[in-house]
């Protein structure tokens, strides 16, 4: 795998992305013209949007043109009379028309169900053709109501400067920063002048490169360190919490994992202690849980500090899709959030659960196993991990490809070392050259190998 990144991150952040469908599959009951519900909430990046209402006009979901191009960093350009617009970012373009039912992307016509909704001089585009037109990703949860927009900007370097690419390799901002991260919270760390700071899906810096070290947003803070002390800034900049501590982490939940000397706790928000310093070691929050060691043992605890799973492994990680990876006696295995064995310990290696499935191996075998520890896929693979965007990486006879859900080998075993596909693409190595590729195999982008020299800070 690819060594620790210049900052103190993934290069490529890891999260599972639910297949992009129509979100008014999920809406049918507002597919009569202009109806709006208030109990609908938009997200762009994962950050809740304040006041964003969408409307629903003949099976469209639509917002607001400017809150739809801030949302994946697109620039609008009106046309002299007012009735053309066109969203732009780097080469890509999508053009609407008043009163037409027909959207033009990159000069080619697509069909609307009908024309943008323009109510009191504001424009209302749909959300879905739009966002996906420049690679970026709509998901829409149905338990919560909430519609996300993703952006899927990709941090890329060429001739020692770095800049972000969209999925189709068409440069968005151009390489400018000495070094620069993925977007987190609609925000990405980027350094220049030897300092880090913050900037914005356009590639402008909003919070001025002034730290030492910088971590992604989380929770709406990020932590950093400057002239030697830790704490928290908010996506303003404005530093509003320094926690006097030997170590900070991350928020994640709403809780911040502290250390001081030998023992670790967590803060709320405000700063103040939540859950005493106690443990020996902690991990981050994940579906309401956190793993945490007592008298050398490893169990789970709530946002409560309350017990949930009592200390009694070898070792434990984070919750993923409901069930935590737990060692016990040397073999491996599951158990759910209220603490009983979903698959029983037996095997010699496992992974956490990601898109369903989850990396297992005995006597030397791969396989993946489902939440009922049905085995799914088996495989002779050297070495496998777990599936994001649909695909996971394996190893044969030293070298790295990718397999589907099914098992089926998508992307031939060729790369001397690879990421994880993370927002539809990944940083492979092949003969010494990095370079971004999509699901498909095909390479979008030439990058650079990051360095080592800024190790991740860990929970554990």
């Amino acid at each position: 795998m690819l060594g620790k990144q210049p900052v103190p991150s993934k290069w490529l952040r890891k999260i599972a992305i639910t297949a992009a469908v129509a979100v008014v599959s999920g809406l049918a009951s507002y597919s009569h013209s202009y109806a709006a519900s208030p109990s609908i909430s938009v997200e762009v990046d994962g950050v809740l949007q304040q006041g964003l209402v969408p409307t629903f006009q003949h099976g469209n979901t639509l917002l607001p043109l400017d809150s739809v191009a801030s949302a994946i960093g697109a620039a609008a350009e009106w046309k002299g009379d007012g009735k053309s617009v066109t969203l732009r970012q780097g080469k890509r373009t999508v053009t609407f028309t008043a009163g037409t039912r027909t959207v033009l992307v990159n000069g080619k016509s697509s069909p609307l169900s009908d024309a943008p909704k323009i109510t009191g001089g504001k424009w209302w585009i749909p959300v879905r053709i739009t966002v996906e037109a420049f690679g970026g990703q709509v998901e829409w949860d149905k338990a919560s109501k909430t519609l996300d927009i993703v952006p899927r900007l990709h941090a890329y370097s060429a001739n020692g400067k770095w800049g972000y690419v969209n999925v189709f390799g068409d440069t968005v901002v151009s390489p400018q920063f000495d070094e620069a991260r993925s977007f987190s919270e609609g925000l990405a760390v980027v350094k220049q002048g030897g300092k880090y700071g913050y900037a914005n899906l356009q590639g402008n810096i909003v919070v001025t490169p002034q730290y030492d070290t910088a971590y992604d947003f989380s929770d709406g803070l990020a932590l950093i360190v400057k002239d030697g002390v830790s704490g928290y800034v908010d996506a303003n900049g404005k530093q509003v919490l320094t926690p006097k501590y030997d170590e900070l982490f991350d928020f994640s939940e709403g809780l911040a994992l502290v250390r001081s000397g030998d023992l670790f706790g967590y803060i709320d928000h405000t700063g103040k202690e939540a859950i005493p310093l106690q443990y020996e070691d902690a991990f981050y929050f994940s579906g309401g849980l956190a793993g945490v060691q007592v008298e050398g043992k490893y169990g789970y605890i709530d946002r409560t500090g309350g017990t949930v799973v009592a200390p009694r492994f070898q070792s434990v990680a984070d919750v993923s899709e409901g069930l935590g990876l737990v060692q016990d006696d040397g073999s491996f295995g599951y158990i759910a959030a209220a603490g009983g064995y979903a698959i029983s310990p037996s095997y010699a290696k496992a992974f956490p659960f990601s898109e369903g499935l989850a990396a297992v191996e005995n006597d030397g075998k791969f396989s993946y196993i489902d939440h009922k520890g049905k085995t799914v896929i088996t495989t002779e693979f050297e070495d496998a991990g777990n599936f994001h965007d649909g695909l996971a990486y394996f190893v044969k006879d030293g070298k790295y490809g990718y397999i589907d859900a099914k098992g089926k080998v998508v992307i031939q075993p060729q790369y001397d070392s690879v990421e994880d596909f993370d927002h539809g693409l990944a940083v492979v190595i092949k003969d010494g050259a990095a370079s971004l590729i999509n699901t498909k195999g095909i390479s979008v982008a030439k990058t650079e190998i990051p360095a080592e020299d800024s190790p991740a800070p860990s929970a554990s």
